[in-house]
Protein backbone atom coordinates (compact mmCIF):
# COMPACT_ATOMS: atom_id res chain seq x y z
CA UNK A 1 0.00 0.00 0.00
CA UNK A 2 1.11 3.45 -0.93
CA UNK A 3 0.49 5.95 1.67
CA UNK A 4 -0.36 9.63 1.52
CA UNK A 5 -0.86 12.46 3.62
CA UNK A 6 -4.05 14.37 3.15
CA UNK A 7 -5.36 17.49 4.98
CA UNK A 8 -9.01 17.76 6.06
CA UNK A 9 -11.53 20.56 5.39
CA UNK A 10 -10.76 21.54 9.33
CA UNK A 11 -7.20 21.35 8.65
CA UNK A 12 -6.18 18.09 10.47
CA UNK A 13 -3.58 15.38 8.63
CA UNK A 14 -5.46 12.31 7.57
CA UNK A 15 -3.59 9.20 6.39
CA UNK A 16 -4.53 7.97 3.51
CA UNK A 17 -3.67 4.48 1.40
CA UNK A 18 -3.78 3.94 -1.82
CA UNK A 19 -3.27 0.30 -3.71
CA UNK A 20 0.09 0.08 -5.80
CA UNK A 21 -2.26 -0.41 -8.80
CA UNK A 22 -3.69 2.20 -8.24
CA UNK A 23 -0.46 4.88 -7.50
CA UNK A 24 1.50 2.89 -10.47
CA UNK A 25 4.44 2.35 -8.59
CA UNK A 26 5.41 -1.11 -8.01
CA UNK A 27 6.44 -1.02 -4.28
CA UNK A 28 6.69 -3.70 -0.90
CA UNK A 29 4.04 -3.50 1.94
CA UNK A 30 5.64 -3.27 5.03
CA UNK A 31 3.64 -3.25 8.45
CA UNK A 32 6.62 -1.20 9.80
CA UNK A 33 8.84 0.53 7.52
CA UNK A 34 10.89 1.99 9.92
CA UNK A 35 11.73 -1.65 11.02
CA UNK A 36 11.81 -2.95 7.44
CA UNK A 37 14.67 0.04 6.69
CA UNK A 38 16.87 -0.69 8.93
CA UNK A 39 16.62 -4.69 8.95
CA UNK A 40 16.64 -5.60 5.28
CA UNK A 41 19.73 -5.16 3.14
CA UNK A 42 19.57 -4.78 -0.74
CA UNK A 43 22.57 -7.44 -0.47
CA UNK A 44 20.06 -9.55 1.19
CA UNK A 45 16.50 -8.86 -1.01
CA UNK A 46 15.53 -9.05 -4.52
CA UNK A 47 14.32 -5.31 -3.76
CA UNK A 48 16.32 -2.14 -3.39
CA UNK A 49 14.88 1.47 -2.73
CA UNK A 50 15.71 3.93 -5.09
CA UNK A 51 16.99 7.54 -5.26
CA UNK A 52 13.56 9.13 -3.36
CA UNK A 53 13.48 6.17 -0.83
CA UNK A 54 10.95 3.69 -2.95
CA UNK A 55 11.20 -0.19 -2.75
CA UNK A 56 11.55 -1.08 -6.42
CA UNK A 57 12.31 -4.60 -7.96
CA UNK A 58 15.99 -5.80 -8.03
CA UNK A 59 17.69 -3.62 -10.17
CA UNK A 60 18.59 -5.61 -13.54
CA UNK A 61 14.64 -6.62 -13.34
CA UNK A 62 14.31 -3.03 -13.24
CA UNK A 63 16.72 -1.62 -15.78
CA UNK A 64 15.47 -4.34 -18.24
CA UNK A 65 11.77 -3.01 -18.01
CA UNK A 66 10.11 -0.93 -20.48
CA UNK A 67 10.91 2.16 -18.97
CA UNK A 68 14.79 1.09 -19.66
CA UNK A 69 14.37 -1.00 -22.20
CA UNK A 70 14.85 0.96 -25.14
CA UNK A 71 18.08 2.90 -23.70
CA UNK A 72 19.73 0.12 -22.97
CA UNK A 73 18.88 -1.79 -26.50
CA UNK A 74 20.43 1.23 -28.30
CA UNK A 75 23.27 1.51 -26.32
CA UNK A 76 24.67 -2.38 -26.22
CA UNK A 77 23.58 -2.45 -29.87
CA UNK A 78 25.31 0.60 -31.22
CA UNK A 79 28.78 -0.11 -28.71
CA UNK A 80 28.34 -3.88 -30.16
CA UNK A 81 28.90 -2.43 -33.61
CA UNK A 82 31.15 -0.19 -32.80
CA UNK A 83 32.87 -3.42 -31.11
CA UNK A 84 33.42 -5.23 -33.93
CA UNK A 85 34.31 -2.67 -36.65
CA UNK A 86 36.92 -2.18 -34.29
CA UNK A 87 38.23 -5.33 -33.81
CA UNK A 88 37.59 -7.24 -37.31
CA UNK A 89 41.56 -6.57 -38.33
CA UNK A 90 43.47 -8.43 -35.54
CA UNK A 91 43.02 -11.86 -36.93
CA UNK A 92 44.50 -10.07 -40.37
CA UNK A 93 47.10 -8.16 -39.16
CA UNK A 94 49.63 -10.98 -40.59
CA UNK A 95 47.96 -10.94 -43.80
CA UNK A 96 48.11 -6.95 -43.96
CA UNK A 97 51.73 -7.27 -43.82
CA UNK A 98 51.74 -10.19 -46.78
CA UNK A 99 49.78 -8.30 -48.94
CA UNK A 100 50.89 -4.90 -48.60
CA UNK A 101 54.71 -5.57 -47.34
CA UNK A 102 54.58 -3.72 -44.41
CA UNK A 103 56.06 -4.56 -40.85
CA UNK A 104 54.21 -5.39 -37.52
CA UNK A 105 54.31 -1.61 -36.31
CA UNK A 106 53.02 -0.21 -39.68
CA UNK A 107 50.17 -2.98 -39.79
CA UNK A 108 49.16 -2.04 -36.32
CA UNK A 109 47.89 1.57 -38.26
CA UNK A 110 44.78 -0.04 -39.32
CA UNK A 111 43.64 0.21 -35.31
CA UNK A 112 45.38 3.46 -34.69
CA UNK A 113 43.68 4.96 -37.46
CA UNK A 114 40.71 4.58 -36.38
CA UNK A 115 41.78 5.76 -33.07
CA UNK A 116 43.79 8.84 -33.55
CA UNK A 117 41.13 11.21 -34.46
CA UNK A 118 38.90 9.64 -31.57
CA UNK A 119 41.38 11.27 -29.08
CA UNK A 120 41.45 14.67 -31.23
CA UNK A 121 37.41 14.52 -31.30
CA UNK A 122 36.00 13.16 -28.20
CA UNK A 123 36.10 16.16 -26.02
CA UNK A 124 34.10 18.32 -29.28
CA UNK A 125 31.89 15.35 -29.52
CA UNK A 126 30.75 15.15 -25.86
CA UNK A 127 30.05 19.82 -26.36
CA UNK A 128 28.17 18.58 -29.08
CA UNK A 129 26.36 15.50 -27.43
CA UNK A 130 25.88 18.27 -24.49
CA UNK A 131 24.14 20.56 -27.23
CA UNK A 132 22.26 18.20 -29.61
CA UNK A 133 21.45 15.56 -27.24
CA UNK A 134 22.56 11.84 -27.17
CA UNK A 135 19.72 11.05 -30.03
CA UNK A 136 20.96 13.52 -32.84
CA UNK A 137 24.53 12.69 -31.93
CA UNK A 138 24.53 8.67 -31.80
CA UNK A 139 22.44 8.84 -35.83
CA UNK A 140 25.25 11.20 -37.08
CA UNK A 141 28.13 8.78 -35.52
CA UNK A 142 26.67 5.53 -36.91
CA UNK A 143 26.37 6.98 -40.50
CA UNK A 144 29.69 8.67 -40.43
CA UNK A 145 30.40 5.34 -39.43
CA UNK A 146 29.23 2.87 -42.12
CA UNK A 147 30.57 5.72 -44.86
CA UNK A 148 34.15 4.66 -43.38
CA UNK A 149 33.71 1.10 -43.50
CA UNK A 150 32.34 1.54 -47.29
CA UNK A 151 35.55 3.28 -48.33
CA UNK A 152 37.97 0.99 -46.17
CA UNK A 153 36.08 -1.93 -47.73
CA UNK A 154 36.57 -0.68 -51.67
CA UNK A 155 40.52 0.51 -50.95
CA UNK A 156 42.81 -0.52 -53.57
CA UNK A 157 45.74 -0.18 -51.35
CA UNK A 158 46.83 0.26 -47.93
CA UNK A 159 46.76 3.88 -47.67
CA UNK A 160 43.24 4.30 -48.48
CA UNK A 161 42.54 1.57 -45.82
CA UNK A 162 43.92 3.78 -43.15
CA UNK A 163 41.61 6.43 -44.74
CA UNK A 164 38.07 4.47 -44.47
CA UNK A 165 39.14 3.93 -41.10
CA UNK A 166 40.20 7.39 -40.39
CA UNK A 167 36.55 8.21 -41.77
CA UNK A 168 35.18 5.55 -39.08
CA UNK A 169 37.25 6.89 -36.07
CA UNK A 170 35.54 10.03 -36.20
CA UNK A 171 32.02 8.90 -36.33
CA UNK A 172 32.73 6.33 -33.19
CA UNK A 173 33.61 9.68 -31.59
CA UNK A 174 30.07 10.79 -31.66
CA UNK A 175 28.62 7.50 -31.04
CA UNK A 176 30.60 6.29 -27.87
CA UNK A 177 30.25 9.90 -26.18
CA UNK A 178 26.39 9.51 -26.94
CA UNK A 179 26.32 6.61 -25.22
CA UNK A 180 27.60 6.86 -22.72
CA UNK A 181 25.71 10.57 -22.14
CA UNK A 182 22.32 8.68 -22.88
CA UNK A 183 22.91 6.13 -19.95
CA UNK A 184 23.96 8.79 -17.40
CA UNK A 185 20.74 10.86 -18.67
CA UNK A 186 18.40 8.46 -18.13
CA UNK A 187 19.70 5.89 -15.72
CA UNK A 188 19.28 6.49 -11.71
CA UNK A 189 23.01 6.92 -10.40
CA UNK A 190 22.07 4.18 -8.23
CA UNK A 191 21.79 1.83 -10.67
CA UNK A 192 24.63 3.18 -13.19
CA UNK A 193 27.29 0.38 -12.12
CA UNK A 194 24.61 -2.31 -13.28
CA UNK A 195 23.81 0.08 -16.79
CA UNK A 196 27.36 0.40 -17.41
CA UNK A 197 28.62 -3.36 -17.04
CA UNK A 198 25.69 -4.53 -19.54
CA UNK A 199 26.69 -1.73 -21.76
CA UNK A 200 30.47 -2.64 -21.78
CA UNK A 201 29.44 -6.25 -22.90
CA UNK A 202 28.53 -4.91 -26.54
CA UNK A 203 32.60 -4.20 -26.80
CA UNK A 204 33.33 -8.20 -26.24
CA UNK A 205 30.72 -9.08 -27.63
CA UNK A 206 31.54 -7.13 -31.04
CA UNK A 207 35.10 -8.88 -30.46
CA UNK A 208 33.84 -11.99 -29.98
CA UNK A 209 31.90 -11.90 -33.39
CA UNK A 210 35.41 -11.11 -34.74
CA UNK A 211 37.18 -13.37 -33.40
CA UNK A 212 35.67 -16.62 -32.91
CA UNK A 213 32.54 -16.39 -35.52
CA UNK A 214 34.12 -14.85 -38.56
CA UNK A 215 38.13 -15.31 -37.91
CA UNK A 216 37.72 -18.86 -39.44
CA UNK A 217 35.98 -18.19 -42.18
CA UNK A 218 39.11 -15.84 -43.29
CA UNK A 219 40.64 -17.73 -46.32
CA UNK A 220 37.36 -17.60 -47.63
CA UNK A 221 36.49 -13.76 -47.04
CA UNK A 222 39.30 -12.11 -46.28
CA UNK A 223 39.69 -8.92 -44.79
CA UNK A 224 37.32 -6.75 -47.18
CA UNK A 225 34.19 -9.29 -46.84
CA UNK A 226 34.36 -9.19 -43.00
CA UNK A 227 34.40 -5.69 -42.80
CA UNK A 228 31.39 -5.57 -45.58
CA UNK A 229 30.12 -7.56 -42.70
CA UNK A 230 30.68 -4.99 -39.30
CA UNK A 231 29.80 -2.11 -41.96
CA UNK A 232 26.52 -4.16 -41.95
CA UNK A 233 26.01 -4.46 -38.62
CA UNK A 234 26.86 -0.60 -37.94
CA UNK A 235 24.22 0.39 -40.75
CA UNK A 236 21.47 -2.35 -38.33
CA UNK A 237 22.56 -0.15 -35.21
CA UNK A 238 21.75 3.04 -36.98
CA UNK A 239 18.30 2.22 -37.51
CA UNK A 240 17.83 0.33 -33.97
CA UNK A 241 19.70 3.69 -32.70
CA UNK A 242 17.25 5.75 -34.84
CA UNK A 243 13.70 3.92 -33.57
CA UNK A 244 14.31 3.29 -29.65
CA UNK A 245 17.08 6.15 -28.12
CA UNK A 246 14.82 8.39 -26.81
CA UNK A 247 16.09 10.27 -24.32
CA UNK A 248 14.17 13.05 -22.57
CA UNK A 249 16.73 15.21 -22.42
CA UNK A 250 17.26 16.95 -26.09
CA UNK A 251 19.00 19.86 -27.61
CA UNK A 252 19.53 22.28 -25.20
CA UNK A 253 21.60 25.90 -24.76
CA UNK A 254 25.65 24.88 -22.84
CA UNK A 255 27.82 27.46 -22.70
CA UNK A 256 31.12 26.77 -23.97
CA UNK A 257 32.51 28.06 -20.19
CA UNK A 258 30.94 24.74 -18.93
CA UNK A 259 34.13 22.64 -20.26
CA UNK A 260 36.77 24.26 -18.35
CA UNK A 261 35.26 23.33 -15.00
CA UNK A 262 35.67 19.80 -15.79
CA UNK A 263 38.70 20.42 -17.59
CA UNK A 264 40.49 21.67 -14.24
CA UNK A 265 39.46 18.68 -11.73
CA UNK A 266 41.74 17.53 -10.12
CA UNK A 267 39.70 14.32 -9.55
CA UNK A 268 39.04 13.70 -13.07
CA UNK A 269 42.94 14.34 -14.17
CA UNK A 270 43.57 11.74 -11.91
CA UNK A 271 40.96 9.34 -12.69
CA UNK A 272 42.07 10.06 -16.86
CA UNK A 273 45.91 8.99 -15.97
CA UNK A 274 44.51 5.79 -14.93
CA UNK A 275 41.71 5.19 -18.07
CA UNK A 276 45.37 6.00 -19.84
CA UNK A 277 47.40 3.09 -18.64
CA UNK A 278 44.39 0.69 -18.27
CA UNK A 279 43.53 0.63 -21.81
CA UNK A 280 47.13 0.57 -23.29
CA UNK A 281 47.47 -2.50 -21.35
CA UNK A 282 44.31 -4.06 -22.26
CA UNK A 283 44.42 -2.89 -26.09
CA UNK A 284 47.86 -3.79 -26.89
CA UNK A 285 47.26 -7.34 -25.34
CA UNK A 286 44.19 -7.87 -27.67
CA UNK A 287 45.44 -6.21 -30.80
CA UNK A 288 48.70 -8.47 -30.47
CA UNK A 289 47.67 -12.15 -28.81
CA UNK A 290 45.91 -13.49 -31.44
CA UNK A 291 49.01 -13.34 -34.37
CA UNK A 292 51.30 -13.61 -32.02
CA UNK A 293 50.20 -16.49 -29.95
CA UNK A 294 50.14 -18.89 -33.53
CA UNK A 295 53.83 -18.82 -33.56
CA UNK A 296 55.21 -18.39 -29.86
CA UNK A 297 52.64 -20.65 -28.52
CA UNK A 298 51.99 -23.09 -31.87
CA UNK A 299 48.59 -22.90 -31.94
CA UNK A 300 46.59 -22.28 -34.99
CA UNK A 301 45.06 -18.80 -35.99
CA UNK A 302 41.20 -19.57 -34.83
CA UNK A 303 42.50 -20.97 -31.10
CA UNK A 304 44.53 -18.20 -30.67
CA UNK A 305 41.70 -15.78 -31.47
CA UNK A 306 39.64 -17.73 -29.66
CA UNK A 307 41.51 -17.85 -26.42
CA UNK A 308 42.42 -14.18 -26.92
CA UNK A 309 38.94 -12.87 -27.24
CA UNK A 310 38.16 -14.62 -23.76
CA UNK A 311 39.95 -11.21 -22.14
CA UNK A 312 36.95 -9.23 -23.34
CA UNK A 313 33.98 -12.01 -23.67
CA UNK A 314 34.54 -12.83 -19.79
CA UNK A 315 32.79 -8.92 -19.79
CA UNK A 316 29.51 -10.28 -20.41
CA UNK A 317 28.63 -12.16 -17.50
CA UNK A 318 31.02 -10.29 -14.92
CA UNK A 319 30.91 -7.00 -15.91
CA UNK A 320 27.00 -6.67 -14.91
CA UNK A 321 27.62 -8.53 -12.06
CA UNK A 322 30.85 -6.31 -10.16
CA UNK A 323 29.05 -3.12 -11.20
CA UNK A 324 25.92 -3.89 -9.92
CA UNK A 325 27.83 -5.06 -6.55
CA UNK A 326 29.61 -1.68 -6.85
CA UNK A 327 26.43 -0.13 -7.00
CA UNK A 328 25.29 -1.88 -3.35
CA UNK A 329 28.54 -0.96 -1.85
CA UNK A 330 28.64 2.05 -3.35
CA UNK A 331 32.21 1.53 -3.49
CA UNK A 332 34.06 2.50 -7.15
CA UNK A 333 37.72 3.51 -6.97
CA UNK A 334 37.95 -0.11 -4.78
CA UNK A 335 36.96 -2.28 -8.01
CA UNK A 336 38.90 -0.21 -9.91
CA UNK A 337 42.16 -0.95 -7.81
CA UNK A 338 41.31 -4.91 -7.59
CA UNK A 339 41.18 -4.69 -11.30
CA UNK A 340 44.77 -3.47 -11.84
CA UNK A 341 45.86 -5.91 -9.52
CA UNK A 342 44.29 -8.85 -10.86
CA UNK A 343 45.12 -8.09 -14.18
CA UNK A 344 48.91 -7.73 -13.56
CA UNK A 345 49.55 -10.51 -11.64
CA UNK A 346 47.94 -12.55 -14.18
CA UNK A 347 49.26 -11.25 -17.13
CA UNK A 348 52.67 -12.07 -15.59
CA UNK A 349 51.62 -15.68 -16.60
CA UNK A 350 50.69 -15.34 -20.40
CA UNK A 351 54.31 -16.46 -21.48
CA UNK A 352 54.86 -19.45 -19.26
CA UNK A 353 51.53 -20.57 -20.03
CA UNK A 354 51.86 -20.00 -24.03
CA UNK A 355 55.33 -22.22 -23.48
CA UNK A 356 53.85 -24.83 -21.32
CA UNK A 357 53.62 -28.59 -22.63
CA UNK A 358 51.56 -28.73 -25.80
CA UNK A 359 48.88 -30.48 -23.75
CA UNK A 360 48.32 -27.95 -21.19
CA UNK A 361 48.86 -25.04 -23.67
CA UNK A 362 45.34 -24.66 -24.20
CA UNK A 363 43.80 -24.69 -20.67
CA UNK A 364 46.92 -22.96 -19.18
CA UNK A 365 46.32 -19.36 -21.41
CA UNK A 366 42.49 -19.89 -20.92
CA UNK A 367 42.80 -19.68 -17.08
CA UNK A 368 45.32 -17.15 -17.55
CA UNK A 369 43.44 -14.91 -20.12
CA UNK A 370 40.56 -15.78 -17.75
CA UNK A 371 41.81 -14.19 -14.91
CA UNK A 372 42.73 -11.34 -16.59
CA UNK A 373 39.70 -10.77 -18.19
CA UNK A 374 38.14 -10.85 -14.73
CA UNK A 375 40.08 -8.09 -13.72
CA UNK A 376 38.78 -6.11 -16.75
CA UNK A 377 34.96 -6.70 -16.17
CA UNK A 378 35.91 -4.91 -12.47
CA UNK A 379 37.58 -2.16 -14.32
CA UNK A 380 35.27 -1.11 -17.02
CA UNK A 381 31.43 -0.18 -14.95
CA UNK A 382 33.13 1.27 -12.02
CA UNK A 383 35.46 3.57 -14.25
CA UNK A 384 32.87 4.40 -16.35
CA UNK A 385 30.31 6.14 -13.10
CA UNK A 386 33.15 8.19 -12.23
CA UNK A 387 32.43 10.97 -14.59
CA UNK A 388 28.99 11.41 -14.84
CA UNK A 389 29.71 11.43 -9.88
CA UNK A 390 32.16 14.48 -11.27
CA UNK A 391 30.06 16.58 -13.63
CA UNK A 392 27.01 18.30 -13.71
CA UNK A 393 24.14 17.14 -16.22
CA UNK A 394 25.04 19.87 -18.37
CA UNK A 395 28.51 19.17 -18.63
CA UNK A 396 28.07 15.39 -18.42
CA UNK A 397 28.87 15.09 -22.14
CA UNK A 398 32.51 16.74 -21.56
CA UNK A 399 33.49 15.19 -19.15
CA UNK A 400 32.79 11.68 -21.05
CA UNK A 401 34.71 12.78 -23.51
CA UNK A 402 37.67 13.57 -21.54
CA UNK A 403 36.96 10.20 -20.20
CA UNK A 404 37.37 9.00 -23.83
CA UNK A 405 40.21 10.75 -24.63
CA UNK A 406 42.08 9.10 -22.34
CA UNK A 407 40.54 5.67 -23.15
CA UNK A 408 41.26 6.40 -27.19
CA UNK A 409 45.13 7.80 -25.96
CA UNK A 410 45.64 4.21 -24.36
CA UNK A 411 43.90 2.28 -27.23
CA UNK A 412 46.06 4.01 -28.96
CA UNK A 413 49.19 3.45 -27.31
CA UNK A 414 48.96 -0.05 -26.69
CA UNK A 415 49.31 -1.55 -30.14
CA UNK A 416 52.11 0.49 -30.92
CA UNK A 417 53.66 0.20 -28.09
CA UNK A 418 53.48 -3.69 -27.83
CA UNK A 419 54.10 -3.90 -31.47
CA UNK A 420 57.63 -1.93 -31.44
CA UNK A 421 58.66 -4.61 -28.03
CA UNK A 422 57.59 -6.93 -30.77
CA UNK A 423 59.75 -5.93 -33.76
CA UNK A 424 62.98 -4.88 -31.86
CA UNK A 425 62.95 -7.96 -29.07
CA UNK A 426 60.47 -10.80 -28.39
CA UNK A 427 56.84 -12.09 -27.89
CA UNK A 428 58.63 -12.84 -24.04
CA UNK A 429 59.02 -8.80 -23.98
CA UNK A 430 55.41 -7.81 -25.21
CA UNK A 431 53.80 -9.41 -22.79
CA UNK A 432 56.27 -8.38 -20.13
CA UNK A 433 55.38 -5.01 -21.52
CA UNK A 434 51.74 -5.51 -20.70
CA UNK A 435 52.64 -6.61 -17.09
CA UNK A 436 54.90 -3.35 -16.87
CA UNK A 437 51.86 -0.60 -17.73
CA UNK A 438 49.65 -2.90 -15.19
CA UNK A 439 51.95 -2.42 -12.46
CA UNK A 440 52.32 1.58 -13.18
CA UNK A 441 48.16 1.64 -13.65
CA UNK A 442 47.83 0.17 -10.43
CA UNK A 443 49.95 3.17 -8.94
CA UNK A 444 47.80 5.68 -10.66
CA UNK A 445 44.48 3.80 -9.50
CA UNK A 446 45.69 4.46 -6.08
CA UNK A 447 45.58 8.04 -6.57
CA UNK A 448 41.71 7.93 -7.52
CA UNK A 449 40.17 10.50 -5.12
CA UNK A 450 36.35 8.82 -5.32
CA UNK A 451 34.82 6.18 -2.95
Amino acid sequence: MVRSLQVRDNGCPQISSQSASESGLHVMESPDRTTSEHTTSPLQSNTIPDDNGMVHQSPFRMLVSSKYRGTLLAALFSYMSFGLLFQIFPPFLRSLQSEFGIDHATASLVMTAMLLPMAFTAIPAGFFADRQGARRTGVLGLSIMAVGGAITILSPGFTSVVGGRVVSGLGSALLLVSILKLLMDEIPRTKQGLAFGLFVSGLPVGTGISFDLLAPFGKELGWRGETGIATAVVIAALVVYSLVAKPRTGARAVSSSSIAPVLRNGAMLRLIVTVVLGYTAIIGFTTWAPSTLVSYAHIPIWLASVIASILLLIDIPLGPFWGSLSDRLGRRKLFVVLAFVIYAMASLFVPFAATSPSWLVAPALILVIGAMGTGCSMFFPAALTIPGNIASPEGAGTAYGLFFTAQIIGMLVGPLLIGYSLDVASPFAGFLTVSIITFVGLLASVMIRSK
